[in-house]
């Protein structure tokens, strides 16, 4: 135990000089609980809570849930198979039905909200699953799982509750499998198309013509200039807020991966219940490119969609030049890499438009459609590519990109 108490005490003086981001935080936290919640004996081990009827589970579950039933047992068996089948990875899960394993990709639409760069044996690790609920639902079976961890240090209880799950389970040739929640949550939602985009959203929900067309208008320009190819289409789901908007990704409640919006295979979910929502747009319309990194990809969204809203974009560029200015980590290297300190903002959002900024000043549109287009993971490849659209080498472009911050000033 004293080793343990070693690593904490040295984990968290190095919190105070480690440059970290957002997600280097998160996993910090994960590896902090995970030395103080282990057991050495046990380390691989999930804890056996036996249930007053006998049932044993690598779940915890509320006295609520009644596990006489043998259905709410084979739930419960179903879902703790589920969370030590790696459900952070993309693969042909035989826990998950396969109506929409072959309709996405990316099936489980809790998936990256809830690992959010963590693997799924870290959060097991610290935030123990606890069953509240297995509810019949219909011909179904829904499940409401709580991760929390048993931390009162000042320093972490913000991330106390990771998330409340919530999953359907539902027979498939008699066999239980799992299933999302959002199309029964929008079963009886209004959908009204408009082009190429259907609006999905709840009858308590205005559809405002003005915004719809203002949406169209910008959708099409956008494809002209830098996708005449799209014959895509999506739809558009207008949830009232956030929590309702972490419903359709199968959450009661959300702390990680908490958001306003998200763009997913054929569809965007937004919390803001507006129609026109420009940045998750550019999500949707640029060309398919999958070596295109993750910084440029915000940067893109940001500075073709965010900066329709200059209230909102100009904001997010002055702390960008401000940090610059005064904080170590936030140089062009750690801000390309999405490396630098954590200071309340994405910087992968105003660090990527600010070369966007550059390139297209410099190039216009030819400039950003070849950014779009080319491999971009990481600062040596967004230098070696930006170096080869501005026909300039990297001391030229680090002047023109802190020229460019100090406008922002």
């Amino acid at each position: 135990m004293a080793m343990y108490k070693s690593a904490i005490s040295s984990w968290r003086k190095a919190l105070s000089t480690i440059k970290k981001n957002k997600m280097i935080r998160l996993l910090i936290v994960v590896i902090l609980f995970g030395c103080k919640m282990q057991n050495p004996k046990t380390e691989s081990e999930v804890t056996e809570i036996p249930q007053n009827t006998g049932f044993k589970s690598t779940l915890q579950i509320s006295s609520r849930v009644d596990t006489t039933k043998i259905e709410v047992r084979e739930v419960l068996k179903l879902y703790g198979d589920y969370i030590q089948s790696q459900p952070d990875s993309i693969y042909d899960n035989p826990y998950w039905n396969s109506r929409e394993k072959a309709q996405f990709e990316d099936f489980d639409f809790s998936r990256r909200s809830m690992y959010n760069g963590i693997s799924s044996s870290q959060l097991l690790r610290v935030y123990a699953p606890f069953v509240l609920s297995v509810e019949p639902k219909n011909q179904k079976y829904q499940i409401r799982v709580l991760y929390a961890n048993s931390d009162t240090d000042p320093l972490y209880i913000g991330s106390k509750v990771w998330c409340i799950h919530q999953l359907n389970a539902a027979r498939e040739e008699g066999v239980w499998k799992l299933e999302n929640l959002l199309p029964e949550k929008t079963r009886n939602w209004i959908r009204s198309k408009a082009g190429f985009i259907e609006y999905v959203f709840p009858e308590e929900h205005q559809l405002n013509a003005e915004r719809v067309h203002k949406a169209q208008q910008f959708c099409q320009e956008i494809i002209s200039r830098f996708n005449p190819e799209y014959k895509d289409s999506f739809s558009f789901y207008l949830a009232n807020g956030i929590d309702e908007m972490g419903e359709l990704e199968n959450f009661d409640y959300i702390f990680s991966g908490v958001t306003t919006g998200k763009a997913r295979e054929g569809m965007i979910l937004s919390s803001k219940g507006d129609e026109f929502y420009p940045h998750e747009f550019i999500h949707k319309l640029l060309p398919k490119n999958p070596t295109r990194g993750h910084v440029i990809e915000e940067g893109l969204a940001s500075f073709l969609g965010t900066r329709e809203e200059l209230t909102e974009y100009l904001p997010m560029m002055e702390r960008l030049a401000k940090d610059f200015n005064k904080r170590d980590s936030y140089n062009l290297e750690n801000i390309l890499n999405n490396q630098t300190a954590w200071n309340g903002y994405p910087v992968a959002y105003p660090g990527g438009a600010l070369l966007c900024e550059v390139i297209h000043e410099q190039k216009g549109d030819m400039g950003i459609n070849k950014l779009a287009r080319g491999k971009t993971d990481g600062y040596e490849e967004i230098m070696r590519l930006t170096q080869d659209i501005l026909q300039l080498d990297k001391n030229n472009v680090f002047r023109l990109i802190e020229n460019k911050l100090k406008e922002f000033e």
